[in-house]
């Protein structure tokens, strides 16, 4: 059987994780800020995206953590919008 991923299932588990974690008090790091040019720096370990709603606006790279998890919904966004994901 092949195996096929939703990226909104995957958008969906994701932020119920998340919520779940920030229940129990576990700090979920979710910020991002913006510096020079059209980047955006996302200093978070798991980029959802739901965390970059309102923020792409005339950003041309968005930059995450080497370990940052990205998920699949993210992803499609940002290529979609012809963003360039930089891991650091």
């Amino acid at each position: 059987m092949k195996n096929s991923f939703d990226p909104d299932l995957i958008e969906r588990i994701v932020q119920e994780v998340i919520r779940r974690l920030s229940e129990r008090g576990v700090q979920v790091e979710q910020r991002a800020s913006e510096t020079a040019s059209n980047d955006l720096h996302v200093d978070s370990k798991v980029v959802a995206l739901a965390s970059l709603e309102g923020k792409l606006n005339g950003v041309r790279r968005v930059i995450v953590e080497s370990r940052a998890i990205v998920t699949p919904a993210a992803k499609d966004e940002l290529r979609d919008l012809e963003i360039e994901l930089i891991r650091r």
